[in-house]
């Protein structure tokens, strides 16, 4: 559901080799199917543009994919500006879908902040469902309270599967949301084959070691509902 494998569109995979060597990781772990979600700032490139860098990129991957690979779905990874509003995002949902993933700042929440997120939230609810990456790596800047308040708008949540690792904070974080299900899919979040490798692996062999097989097969069914086009409560 997040990952950074398209060749050199941003700062994940650098070149299609890499993607390649990516993707055999990826469906080695089991993996079939893959969400595309290069970033997206507004403040570097129109979503004109973004999506024509996006196709080239897919394309000089699809080129060289073989028969077995797992199949990919275009989105993008979006981080959230106050003028998002003003564009189309349907385009930048996930292929087929109206769900957006969307990507906070690494900064403190602050009131302004979240209820300018909220409004922005509420005025695009009807076309599209947001989906907020990688929840647990705002606590490294913000307090739980202030995050809680942007989760708690009708949105639903992604964790980094390289987040399971040890319950610090993060952890207990993630634990709670999990156990009142207020976590929705999980995503590698991939970038290269080294320090940010594909790990789906390792994260469902904790998963189900330390909370259940059924919580791994929930964020699968979650994701294949998505890419189903069916809606996620």
């Amino acid at each position: 559901m997040h990952c950074h494998i398209l060749p050199g569109i941003d700062d994940g995979s650098p070149d299609t080799p890499t993607s390649l060597e990516m993707l055999k990781m990826q469906a080695e772990s089991g993996v079939g199917e893959i969400v595309c979600t290069p970033h997206f700032y507004l403040s570097e490139q129109s979503p004109e543009e973004f999506l024509e860098k996006r196709q080239e990129a897919f394309e000089k991957l699809k080129e060289a994919i073989g028969e077995n690979s797992p199949k990919l779905y275009m989105g993008a990874e979006v981080l959230y500006t106050p003028s998002l509003g003003e564009h189309d995002l349907s385009r930048l949902c996930i292929e087929g879908t109206r769900y957006l993933l969307i990507e906070l700042p690494y900064t403190r929440l602050t009131g302004d902040f979240i209820r300018g997120f909220n409004s922005f939230a509420n005025d695009i609810s009807r076309e599209i469902k947001l989906i907020l990456a990688h929840a647990e790596r705002y606590l490294s800047f913000t307090d739980e309270q202030s995050l809680y308040e942007i989760m708690d708008r009708d949105m639903l949540i992604q964790l980094n599967c390289g987040s399971f690792r040890s319950f610090s904070k993060t952890g207990r974080f993630i634990k709670e949301i999990i156990k009142n299900k207020r976590a929705h899919f999980l995503g590698t979040d991939c970038h290269n084959i080294t320090g940010r490798p594909p790990n789906m692996a390792a994260a469902r062999k904790y998963i189900e070691k330390k909370f259940s097989p059924e919580v791994f097969g929930y964020f699968m069914r979650n994701a294949g509902k998505i890419l189903k086009g069916k809606e996620i409560g």
